[in-house]
């Protein structure tokens, strides 16, 4: 047999591996850019190298990876929920107010986290039930639980203290914070659901084609809501954590934060278009902006100018994901 022969039947084999190669090379781009930002910070700012910094980053992180976490969930199904930071708000402020009419905290954290779950039911049924875009529809809770929270506070901050959620925002077991172990605890849970349970399985089948997982008997409305569900619930969840590390309920609370998280979850790459994507890649997406943050406020730079670097990234994000091949 010549190697005339042969040769075709390498291509296909050399496609693959390159196919692969391409692929998982993106995927370290990210850890790699963590690496080199962290290595950079280290050198250039003496303050940076300090543990208290590094642990400063992991329970800044917390709080931003419980909220991008749900919000992954809802960018794998082929969505994206612009409410989260409002929802971050208005939890901490229903919370505020309940306790301070007289409830039981643990019944008032149950009551916020519940309405942040029906919140998120009732996006998913818009979405799918009266074929509202998601854009649309979660866009104009972001603007009606932002208004909810200036009148639940009256437009001024309530101090209120509830010990167990302060407790888990600001305690700590030996050097780790407590935030940092319920953040690791939500991101194993999520994961376990992403990737061993017939739940994932499906988010993952919607997000990739919504009409082929329809014809394959998939209940794509019902996987639609319990993924807004989930990002409404988590983002509930790190406003009780928000109120907890700040003692009180503030107007401000969560602003800006949709724009942080959706940064987080598409730098990760995890596919705007839908289908792909894990809570591991959001984790770095998130640990990347923690870290860029720190930096910012090491070299001096006015934290008003976060925002323009979360405005960058995000577009960065998504001009990556626009190149990026299956």
């Amino acid at each position: 047999m010549t190697s005339a022969d042969t040769t075709p039947n390498l291509r296909p084999i050399r496609s693959d591996v390159s196919r692969f190669a391409r692929a998982h090379t993106t995927d370290l781009v990210l850890p790699l850019a963590l690496v080199t930002l962290i290595v950079f910070g280290m050198v250039t700012f003496p303050s940076f190298r300090s543990v208290d910094n590094f642990v400063n980053i992991l329970a800044f992180s917390s709080v931003l990876l419980i909220a991008a976490i749900g919000e992954t969930f809802v960018v794998i199904g082929r969505g994206a929920d612009l409410s989260v930071g409002s929802m971050v708000g208005l939890s901490g402020a229903i919370l505020a107010v309940l306790v301070l009419d007289g409830w039981p905290p643990m019944l008032a954290v149950i009551a916020a986290l519940t309405l942040g779950v029906a919140i998120g039911i009732v996006h998913g049924l818009l979405i799918t039930k009266l074929r509202i875009s998601f854009l649309i529809v979660t866009l104009g809770t972001f603007g009606i639980l932002r208004s909810q929270v200036q009148v639940l506070l009256h437009g001024q901050s309530k101090t209120v203290s509830v010990p167990f959620l302060e407790q888990l925002a600001n305690g700590r077991i030996g050097p780790i914070p407590d935030l940092v172990i319920v953040a690791v605890i939500v991101y194993l849970v999520a994961t376990l659901v992403l990737r061993t349970t017939g739940y994932g399985r499906a988010l993952y089948a919607v997000g990739a084609s919504p009409e082929a997982a329809r014809l394959a008997g998939i209940p794509v409305a019902r996987v639609t809501i319990i993924a807004f569900a989930i990002s409404a619930g988590a983002a509930a969840f790190a406003g009780l954590l928000t109120l907890g590390t700040l003692g009180s309920a503030q107007i401000t609370a969560g602003t800006g934060m949709e724009m942080t998280a959706l940064s987080a979850v598409l730098l990760g790459g995890t596919r705007f278009s839908g289908g792909f994507g894990s809570t591991t890649r959001t984790l770095f997406g998130v640990l990347f902006l923690g870290v860029l943050n720190s930096l910012l406020y090491a070299a001096g730079v006015s934290s008003f100018w976060q925002g323009t670097a979360s405005g960058l990234v995000l577009i960065a994000a998504v001009a990556l994901d626009r190149t990026r091949k299956d």
